[in-house]
């Protein structure tokens, strides 16, 4: 993934809906919003979006002193929740085997609806019901269970708060026959990215073996960036499931054949990277 001039309105509009979340307009409004731009204009096109998103919202975090999002992320985790049980029961009854893992695989994409780093509004319960009408990409899923069968060790990458309490869905399947998973929220919040705080009100420090944070606020994964704890136990895992477009953005680059990507196509670039039309499910195997 690199940066199109199709991100630049998206850059600015980052910016924009991210300083009204901080309650911040005015002189420092402007001030802010000169800074980002000179961040945009020096930045290069080789690199992924997600890296300079992650510079415009630290920029903006360190100018603010405020954390954006805090409160929307603690509003869709409670809304989350609450969709939780009927959820539940729309993947119907049974969890094992491939119709059980493919339910579950469906309900955390749908989750990676909940993101405002690119949305003003959103509609859960349509995301969810679309899920389980759009087509699970084939042979990716045969490979992803193939991958999860042979698996004992798995990484899961969350993305988003409100979303992970989706992701418990996932990793409660991939717990079965003994796999040993090991979530991973961000270090210092970003955006509406889940942090520890948001993986304890969710439930993800129930469903999970045990949840970690990377150590940075880094959008996506760089991995450069992580601590050495993350970088560890992404070294020892057998599999690598990886939440969310900023996640491929920066992960993609790796080609590591340990990992697969989940998530709904929410932008143009992205859409045109990949062959798809943006709301379409993704469900990506090893990139080699």
């Amino acid at each position: 993934m690199k940066t199109e001039l199709e991100c630049l309105p998206c850059f600015f509009r980052q910016v924009s809906r991210t300083l009204a979340y901080a309650g911040v307009n005015g002189e420092q409004g402007w001030e802010i919003t000169r800074k980002a731009e000179r961040i945009i204009e020096g930045a290069s096109f080789d690199q992924a979006p997600a890296r300079i998103s992650t510079m415009l919202h630290r920029l903006i975090r360190q100018s603010t002193r405020v954390d954006p999002y805090q409160n929307v992320k603690a509003a869709y985790n409670r809304i989350a929740l609450d969709q939780l049980p009927g959820l539940r029961r729309m993947m119907g009854p049974g969890a094992d085997g491939p119709a059980g893992l493919a339910a579950a695989v469906r309900a955390a994409i749908a989750g990676n609806i909940i993101d405002f780093g690119i949305y003003d509004r959103i509609d859960l319960a349509g995301s969810l019901a679309e899920a389980f009408q759009l087509p699970l990409p084939q042979p990716a899923f045969r490979q992803f269970s193939d991958a999860v069968a042979a698996a004992r060790n798995i990484l899961y990458l969350c993305d988003n708060a409100g979303e992970v309490v989706f992701d418990r869905v996932l990793i409660e399947s991939l717990r079965q026959g003994g796999r040993k998973v090991t979530a991973v929220v961000k270090g210092v919040p970003v955006i509406n990215d889940a942090t520890m705080e948001d993986a304890r009100a969710a439930g993800l420090t129930e469903s999970a073996d045990c949840v970690i944070d990377n150590g940075n606020d880094g959008i996506g994964t760089l991995l450069e960036l992580c601590s050495a704890a993350f970088r560890e136990a992404y070294r020892d895992a057998d599999l690598i499931i990886s939440k969310g477009q900023a996640n491929f953005e920066t992960l993609a680059p790796e080609r590591d054949g340990r990992t697969f990507f989940l998530f709904k196509v929410k932008c143009p670039v992205v859409a045109g990277a990949l062959g798809k039309q943006e709301g379409d499910i993704v469900l990506q195997g090893p990139c080699r």
